[in-house]
């Protein structure tokens, strides 16, 4: 009786144990399904982060609307001084139309992020049920008293049915992460392509502001050290398009990989299901067991991993934002120097033409009075009696002539009555012999040179008092 109790009294103890390994092994599910929830409540979070940088992104292209309303405006009051104002005109239409399209893109990703946040909220809710749960489940399972082979049988039954319970949540996961990987890939190619053309778009300006900067600095000439600048940052803002490119193709290599471990996990899930499904003893069920232990700490070491580096990339993209902002709060001043240099170049030309217009009227006075005085000395009588001419002719063109040549301070107006002066020997014939850079008083024939005009001018006064 004592042996047969003894071999009844060893698959109770094995049962017993199988049943502990059971309990700790819904225990471990536990903090892994707790850790899920962690995952998946960092999950809602970049979502909800996500949402607010997209908002940030509605903000700027409010702005930059603003801005190109704003440069519109100008090239339409300007479209009388610059022939090239249509094609700027039809690039800032087709601007708008690209932003207007940006806009609608933007919104339909804000509907379907709200849409995955929900699912999100939905699938938090159900793990949370699940959890609660299994915490029941557990605490039964450690308040059962030992029982019969039955309870026992029905005990184990129960454990293998939680198993492929958990098994299906799996598999759901499993299922909604790949829908998700497929929705994020097609979310990164319509981004990248997106950026992609507003990358052209930029060096189609970036090009068509070079061309007006280089036409303004030819009419300039002045402006070279601004335009150096200009090219300085253009060639600075490339440099950061090219980091942006590059930081989307490594998003677009994550995502691959990411890819490649879903389906990586659903391989390892149908595996285990078919380990589930074969007949098992007590020994492979210790070793599956082991063998699932050692894989979720793997999974774990991974998850953690993915986590650090979409917290990596997470930074940067917060770091690529924050250079836009500042190339945007540069590009606006960029832009405003622009202009204040076009109303100074402008201000300075229209400076330029009114001294020219003003030098040209006065060369004209000169050249009236020149005649009027040529006229007088062909009135007067031969130079035989210089002292008489000087005396007769005392009220009439020297006050004339040296007040007309004292009112042309400016030092062009005197060049140009000492070329006007050179011509005048060339039509006198008394003064045929005399050299193209020498001046003759009209009065008293006193011979001067031309770079002496302020002794030519004080003589000049002097002859006719």
């Amino acid at each position: 009786m004592t042996s047969i109790g003894d071999g009844s009294a060893d698959p109770l103890l094995a049962r017993f144990k199988l049943l502990e390994e059971t309990v700790d092994k819904l225990h471990r599910e536990n903090r892994t399904l707790k850790t899920k929830l962690q995952s998946y409540n960092t999950l809602s979070t970049f979502y909800h982060e996500a949402r607010q940088q997209m908002r940030n992104l509605n903000l700027q292209l409010a702005a930059k609307d603003t801005v190109i309303q704003r440069l519109k405006a100008n090239q339409n009051r300007a479209a009388g001084e610059e022939p090239q104002a249509a094609a700027s005109k039809s690039l800032l239409d087709s601007m708008m139309e690209e932003l207007s399209r940006l806009k609608v893109q933007l919104q339909e990703s804000e509907t379907k992020c709200q849409e995955k946040v929900d699912s999100l909220n939905q699938e938090i809710q159900r793990l949370h049920q699940l959890l609660a749960e299994k915490d029941q489940d557990v605490i039964q399972v450690a308040s059962w008293p030992p029982h019969p082979k039955e309870m026992e049988i029905c005990r184990l039954q129960r454990s293998l049915a939680e198993k492929e319970r958990a098994q299906a949540t799996n598999e759901v996961l499993c299922r909604t992460l790949s829908d998700e990987s497929h929705q994020l890939r097609r979310k990164l190619a319509t981004t990248a392509e997106m950026c992609q053309h507003l990358v052209r778009c930029l060096e189609e300006t970036h090009r068509k502001e070079i061309q007006n900067v280089e036409e303004k600095a030819n009419k300039n000439g002045g402006n070279d050290e601004s335009f150096e600048k200009l090219q300085e940052e253009i060639r600075l803002l490339k440099q950061k398009v090219l980091h942006v490119e590059d930081l989307n193709a490594k998003w677009q290599k994550y995502d691959a990989s990411r890819e490649e471990y879903v389906k990586g996990l659903h391989s390892k899930v149908k595996e285990l299901k078919v380990r589930c499904e074969q007949p098992k003893g007590p020994h492979t069920a210790q070793l599956h067991v082991d063998l699932m232990q050692r894989e979720i700490t793997r999974l774990n070491k991974l998850l953690d991993e993915k986590m650090k580096q979409n917290q990596k990339i997470k930074e940067e993209s917060e770091e690529l934002t924050r250079t836009r902002t500042a190339d945007g709060e540069r590009i606006q001043m960029l832009e405003q120097q622009l202009l204040v240099y076009k109303d100074d170049f402008t201000s300075e030309r229209a400076d330029r033409e009114r001294a020219q217009n003003r030098i040209q009227e006065l060369c004209e006075e000169i050249s009236c009075l020149k005649q009027q005085a040529r006229r007088q000395d062909k009135k007067e009588p031969g130079g035989n009696q210089p002292v008489h001419i000087c005396s007769k002719n005392k009220p009439h063109v020297p006050r004339n002539v040296t007040d007309a040549l004292r009112r042309s301070e400016p030092t062009e107006g005197r060049r140009r009555v000492t070329q006007a002066d050179d011509t005048e020997p060339q039509r006198n014939p008394n003064l045929e012999g005399r050299g193209q850079d020498e001046l003759q008083c009209p009065l008293c024939l006193r011979v001067f040179q031309d770079r002496l005009g302020d002794s030519f001018l004080e003589h000049i006064a002097e002859c006719g008092q």
